[in-house]
This record gives structure tokens, C-alpha cells and sequence, in this order.
């Protein structure tokens, strides 16, 4: 997974905060291009077709800039303008950026106090960026918000501390070194935190409705032993059963476990299985390898589970 930082500075050497972050983000993260503008274009006459191309081969873009003016520099401003075009960004056949995944990364002069009603910036930040938030809308892009940190600015002997800014801006790279790194992990990590709890009810016999909620109606289901079930029904039908056999609780100790991505937000995962029962004809402890199907959905942050495949390791 790629990431473009686009950065606009127009004096990025005097810099503390941008400086900064930039640098601990050349450190900490990989696969990172760096865009600065004013470097790139100091005559503001952009490549339309290489910043276009920086953008198709990004799967993350971010925006990093100094708030100037209740806005960014002007760089970044002629950047949108000429390069967000019509037929790549928006209108007809202009899906480019769909699906992209963008931030806002600004650093403020200013005090958090004075981003409010009462201070003397009178507005929230979060309505000073409306128009980059809907620049990200209008192009189909994944809005993610914004990292932002304040008291940026730096006057000798007036304001701030040049070590103060620079644990700020240690500060704000760590935070979207973070979203990255939780970008790039996608939903793995939430299926292995999901299998876990998933175990922990099977293991206490918990009420079917727990595990219904996370099964398709059209599951597909294949146990040792048993014939195919289909459905809620054959789930509600097998583990019932189950359920009247059991004596006391049960174990699964979980090993091997792979999870791969085939599409988005489609996954196939394979893993071990020991499992330890006491049922009312036998001890059981036997080695199960186990594949499932789902689809992680992303609006209610669940799974949903179409295919459960259990066979016994010999």
C-alpha cells in the first residue's frame, strides 16, 4: 500500500513543524512519495499528467500544509486546480480517485482556544476545511478527517519553543504514521480479535442468536460426521444438538492462522484446531483444520460469515 504526502511549504527549510513531520514520516514509513510543490514548481507551473499519475499509482493521499490565512499556501490551491480536472477527478468518466483513502495533515499557529466560538479565530477548524473535505467527496475519495496540531508558530523570546515544536510535530507523524499502519492492516486485525471472541462464546455454549448475527442466511456448512446444512435453519439444527451432547464446556486452541484478502473486504481464512470435549459417549481431543469465508462490512464494523468448512486432521 502506497501513500503520496502532497506538501505544500513554501519555505520548508525555515520550517520547524513541517520540517519535521516530514522528516520522522521519510523515517518511520514505507513506501512514501513526498510531493513538495513550491520544490517542484517554484514557477507554479504544475506537470498536470505527473502529479495525475503520482495520484493513480497512491492508494493513501495526503494533504500536509501550514494554515495560512484559514486556508493552504497557494500552491496547493493552483495544485487542486489544475490537476483535479474533469474526465480524471469528477463528471463524466472521471472516477480516478474513487475509493482512495485521504487525510488532512495542518499544522496551526494558533492555540486549540482560538478555534472556537469565543476565540479569536471565531470558527472551528473543522469549518475552515470544508471546502478540502468536499474537495475529497466530489472526487469519490475515503474522507478519513484530519490530524492537526496547534501552537506551531514560533517568534524568539515571544512565542513558543522550537523543542516544544518539534515534540509537536514528533507528535503528528506518529498519528498518521498510525493511520497508516492501521490503513495497511485493513480488517485482518479485527478478524483475528472477531475469531477469538467467536471461540469464547462457542466454548461457553452461548445462545445461538450470538452466532446467528454474524452467519449469512445462505451459509454453507460442512462438520465431520454430519451431512451439509445450509442456512440459519441447518446451523439453528446442528448446533442444537450439539449443544444436548455436550457435558460442561468445550476448548478450541487455535494455531496456523491464515487470513487473505481476495478482494476487498472479501476474506478466506484458513487455521488449526485443537478441540477438547466431553460429550455423554466420550472424551474428545482431536486436530481440526477449519477455512471460512466472509465479508467484512464496513458500515456496521461486523462480519458475515457464508462458509464454514471443518475437516479432521488425521
Amino acid at each position: 500500500m502506497k501513500t503520496l504526502i502532497v506538501l505544500s511549504h513554501p519555505d520548508l527549510e525555515q520550517s520547524v513543524a513541517n520540517k519535521n513531520i516530514i522528516r520522522h514520516l521519510q523515517e518511520d514509513v514505507k513506501n512514501i512519495e513526498i510531493r513538495h510543490l513550491e520544490k517542484l514548481y517554484p514557477d507554479f507551473n504544475i506537470d498536470v499528467q505527473a502529479e495525475q499519475n503520482a495520484l493513480l499509482s497512491a492508494d493513501i493521499i495526503i494533504f500536509q500544509y501550514p494554515f495560512y490565512w484559514y486556508s493552504s499556501p497557494a500552491a496547493l490551491k493552483q495544485w487542486i486546480d489544475k490537476v483535479l480536472t474533469f474526465g480524471f477527478a469528477y463528471g463524466v468518466g472521471g472516477n480516478k480517485l474513487k475509493g482512495k483513502n485521504f487525510l488532512l495533515s495542518v499544522t496551526l499557529g494558533g492555540p486549540t482556544e482560538s478555534y472556537t466560538p469565543l476565540g479569536y479565530n471565531k470558527f472551528t477548524l473543522d469549518e475552515f476545511i470544508k471546502p478540502i473535505q468536499q474537495t475529497a467527496y466530489m472526487t469519490e475519495m475515503i474522507y478519513h478527517g484530519s490530524i492537526h496540531t496547534n501552537r506551531n508558530v514560533y517568534v524568539e523570546g515571544m512565542l513558543n519553543s522550537k523543542s516544544e515544536i518539534r515534540v509537536n510535530a514528533k507528535n503528528h507523524a506518529n498519528q498518521i504514521s498510525d493511520f497508516i499502519e492501521t490503513l495497511r492492516k485493513g480488517n485482518t486485525h479485527k478478524i483475528e480479535t472477531f475469531m477469538k471472541k467467536w471461540f469464547e462464546h462457542f466454548d461457553q455454549l452461548d445462545e445461538n442468536g450470538f452466532f446467528l448475527q454474524y452467519l449469512s442466511s445462505d451459509l454453507k456448512m460442512q462438520i465431520p460426521d454430519h451431512n451439509e446444512f445450509i442456512g440459519h435453519d441447518g446451523f439453528n439444527k446442528w448446533y442444537n444438538e450439539a449443544k444436548t451432547n455436550f457435558i460442561g464446556l468445550t476448548a478450541h486452541h487455535l494455531s496456523n492462522i491464515e487470513i487473505i484478502e481476495t478482494s476487498k473486504n472479501f476474506f478466506e481464512i484458513t487455521f488449526n484446531v485443537r478441540y477438547v470435549a466431553q460429550t455423554k459417549d466420550n472424551n474428545i481431543d482431536i486436530f481440526l483444520k477449519e477455512s471460512w469465508q466472509l465479508v467484512w462490512n464496513t458500515v456496521s464494523e461486523r462480519p458475515l460469515i457464508s462458509e464454514y468448512l471443518v475437516t479432521q486432521i488425521k
